[in-house]
């Protein structure tokens, strides 16, 4: 929700500033020494998918929305969730061995958002019941970025609940090393 309690295209509005200043792509192409190649799987889906480079070395993928179920294809990980989850994005760190899931979450006044949030530990067991399914099994790693409104004392158990849950809070920013970049 946002000021003036609109949704929708509003909510896009301010919502998508926000996700583009926290683009993975773009962080990591800031990088020294990273870049990035975009995948391109000759579909027509708006989804993008990009290989990651170390100085010359692939070290991981970076998946968005349904670009995370050719990852799970490459796996060969059949989704058995009664649901398909689309990450934001979706990082797959390969000298770690681990999945990075980010969800991304702008809000400026108080709404459902809340509620939202308190499910993201059980979209992180569901990810890592599908990626406990690898022949070389995948630990998860899920990530909630928000804005500095979400340090407000009244989101401060929510906060709690999600630490709990395994869950790592990132407030307007990407610590990058957290997912094994430098």
């Amino acid at each position: 929700m946002i000021k003036g309690g609109q949704g929708g295209a509003n909510t896009n509005r301010n919502g998508i500033p926000f996700e583009k200043k926290t683009d993975f792509s773009q962080m990591i192409s800031s990088l020294r020494d990273y870049r990035i190649e975009e995948i391109d799987f000759k579909d027509k889906k708006k989804s993008k998918a990009y290989e990651v480079y170390r100085n010359d070395k692939i070290i991981g993928k970076l998946m968005s929305k349904h670009r995370f179920y050719n990852f799970l294809a490459d796996e060969n990980i059949e989704s058995t969730n009664s649901k398909g989850w689309l990450p934001d994005e979706a990082f797959i760190n390969f000298e770690n061995h681990t999945v990075y899931i980010i969800e991304k979450k702008w809000q400026e006044v108080k709404g459902s958002v809340d509620e939202k949030l308190l499910g993201l530990g059980n979209k992180r067991r569901l990810y890592q019941r599908l990626l406990d399914k690898a022949e070389n099994p995948y630990p998860v790693q899920f990530v909630f970025v928000g804005n500095d409104f979400f340090l407000n004392e009244e989101h401060k158990d929510v906060l709690e609940m999600l630490r709990g849950d395994g869950v790592t809070i990132m407030i307007d920013k990407i610590d990058m090393k957290f997912f094994g970049l430098y």
